[in-house]
């Protein structure tokens, strides 16, 4: 075998600069195929061979063998880049979300919601100076309509935008599935390939591509096993096993009033398919698509309560002026309750009653409830404090209800009460309805901006004469000069009280317009420190709820409305910074990544020479050893 050593080492040579040119040829070939890490030969000196010399046994040389051919891959920077891109495709996808968002809200032609809310203003103000005009109490019915249809057709694009991405949600789901089974292939056909010893390199490329697709859907973590399985986990939840996994599914939709707020909407959650337990992703598209959401739901509540606004406050300034008709009506309200015996909250109709201050009689120091209907009295202390107290029908006798304007809403049904509450629970605001015909109802969210709707009455051919523009109350703040209740009504303030008017006492007929246009642009504390007549109704909701004023807390209109746009061009800039960031990240993490495992083209050039040479050589040495080995033969 000595003869032939020679040989089969240049053979071996030959074996070995052949492989390595393949392999060269095959990186150059996938320079640019998706996921591919370079390959490398490791090439080895074979066992050599012992022979005898006069000084001793020597070992020569048996050549070198292609030990293994493995990837060139940094799992660190794998990591690394896994864990930003998770980030990078949340706030990619948050971005699409904000830009429907910032379409739904734009009025840079003059033709959005803000500029609704302007000329409701102006008709306003414009009504202030010529309230007899049928024409300017018509312009702010239309206006009043367009402010309406505004809030409406925005909540209804935004009702829109939450089902896309409920839908785009699914979609990214199925993708998801799709890639998860995908690993599981991978995994099973990893293993078998490499039960010989080999190493599946292109395999492990496009299984490596899989995890580097999902992670762009929520965190991902990877653990291989001693056979080569992924075990691929997020969350705290293991996908993928080996050849087992789980599935991830859209749940079932459910409307969204069920959540405590109605929204008009279904929602969804995702789940484990095997379990029916939420998943929770934390990050990527899918976290992303659930955030989206809930910002559509944010400025679908800022709808809301600019509604609710208007269907409460707004209604109780308007209520305190005198239409074209100038009649009265007895104050009713709609006050919450509680059973004392179930402890349940109720709420009913209530109405106002006039008593001699300090007087006393029937059951009028008690707090029980008395059925039907329960009037309030106010009694004086001869100080200016007031109190109120319950007394029912049978003690009424021959005093009167307390007399206000016979006005009716603007917004929403013209008689029905309307009234501001917070829900602690789902720390949502809430408007409380009760009906003409004597129904309740709760209304959040979606619900409320249903009801907002000029009221039905000023439709007619003379609905104009409905609008009420003069002022049906003067303004009083020295309780040293009320001796007693009498025919005065005293409003929920502690500062300032009222006297209601006959029609033809009235001071102005576009007080009260100049007091609806105010609530555009004059916060609370501004309006209590004029002492204006729509201090009443502002200060009538500081009573629990946690202290808010009302669904925009006590700001103005234009004011609430211009934050929260405002906060959504903030909220919308940040994520585009964040974007931006994010890609710099990106960047770098690629630039590293491809350092470690991309084909350099000089590289492989140089390598394909190196190892073109080295078969050349080889080539030649083994011809040399063949001629010597012919000579030996034939000259033996």
């Amino acid at each position: 075998m000595a003869m032939f050593l020679g040989l089969n080492t240049m053979i071996r040579g030959i074996y070995v600069n052949q492989t390595a040119l393949n392999t060269t040829g095959h990186n150059i070939v996938n320079a640019d195929t998706e996921g591919y890490s370079r390959q490398t030969v490791n090439i080895a000196t074979t066992v050599s061979e012992e022979r005898s010399s006069q000084y001793g046994n020597i070992a020569v040389g048996t050549g070198a063998d292609v030990q293994s051919i493995t990837r060139s891959r940094d799992i660190f920077a794998d990591v690394q880049y896994r864990d930003e891109t998770s980030t990078a495709k949340y706030y990619e996808t948050l971005a699409t979300n904000y830009d429907k968002l910032e379409v739904i809200f734009d009025d840079s032609e003059g033709d959005g919601l803000q500029s609704r809310i302007l000329d409701f203003y102006q008709a306003w103000v414009g009504l202030s100076t010529e309230s007899s005009n049928a024409s300017t109490r018509v312009n702010a019915i239309e206006k009043g309509k367009n402010l309406a249809d505004a809030i409406l057709t925005a909540t209804e694009q935004l009702q829109e935008q939450i089902d896309y991405n409920y839908y785009y949600m699914n979609m990214n789901l199925k993708e998801v599935d799709d890639i998860l089974e995908d690993i599981t292939k991978a995994n099973k056909l990893i293993v078998a390939f490499e039960a010989n010893g080999s190493s599946a390199n292109d395999m492990r490329d496009q299984r490596d591509l899989l995890i580097d697709k999902l992670a762009q859907y929520m965190p991902v973590k990877i653990f291989e096993d001693q056979y080569g399985n992924y075990q691929v986990t997020s969350g705290g939840t293991s996908l993928v096993n080996g050849v087992d996994r789980l599935h991830l599914v859209s749940s079932r939709g459910i409307e969204s009033k069920y959540f405590g707020e109605d929204y008009g909407v279904a929602d969804y959650s995702i789940a484990v398919q095997e379990s029916s337990v939420v998943f929770l992703p934390h990050n990527g598209i899918l976290q992303a698509n659930l955030d989206a959401v809930d910002q559509c739901k944010k400025m679908l509540d800022s709808m809301a309560d600019l509604a609710g606004f208007l269907l409460t406050t707004f209604n109780d300034q308007h209520r305190q002026g005198y239409d074209l008709y100038g009649e009265q009506k007895s104050l009713t309200e709609m006050v919450e309750l509680k059973n004392p015996t179930t402890g349940k909250t109720y709420y009913e109709k209530q109405t106002w009653c006039y008593v001699e201050a300090g007087s006393e009689g029937g059951n009028f120091d008690t707090d029980t409830k008395v059925d039907g209907t329960v009037y309030y009295k106010r009694v004086e202390d001869g100080k200016g404090h007031y109190t109120t107290k319950l007394f029912g029908p049978d003690d009424l006798g021959n005093k009167d209800t307390v007399k206000v304007a016979n006005t009716i809403n603007f917004y929403g049904e013209g008689n029905a009460v309307y009234k501001y509450g917070y829900d602690e629970d789902w720390n949502t605001n809430v408007v409380y309805a009760w009906r003409e015909d004597g129904t309740y109802e709760k209304l959040s969210g979606a619900g409320i901006v249903a009801e907002l709707k000029v009221a039905d009455q000023f439709n007619t051919n003379e609905g104009y004469m409905n609008v009420a523009a003069a002022t049906a109350y003067t303004d009083e703040s020295d309780y040293s000069s009320v001796s007693s209740i009498g025919g005065e009504q005293v409003v929920d303030s502690d500062t300032y009280y009222s006297r209601l008017v006959d029609w033809g006492e009235r001071t102005g007929d576009g007080t009260n317009a100049v007091f609806l246009s105010e609530l555009f642009n004059m916060s609370r504390e501004t309006i209590l420190t004029a002492g204006r007549s729509n201090a009443f109704f502002v200060n009538r909701y500081a009573k629990d709820y946690k202290d808010q004023l009302n669904s925009i807390g006590g700001q103005s209109i234009n004011s609430f409305y211009i934050s929260e746009v405002t906060q959504l061009a903030v909220d919308t800039a940040s994520v585009d910074t964040r974007i931006e960031q994010q890609d710099s990240i990106m960047t770098q993490i690629q630039n590293w990544r491809s350092a470690a495992c991309g084909v350099d083209w000089n590289e492989e050039l140089t390598n394909m020479l190196k190892y073109q040479k080295g078969f050349i050589a080889c080539s030649r040495c083994l011809n040399t050893m063949n001629e010597c080995l012919d000579s030996l033969v034939n000259i033996m």
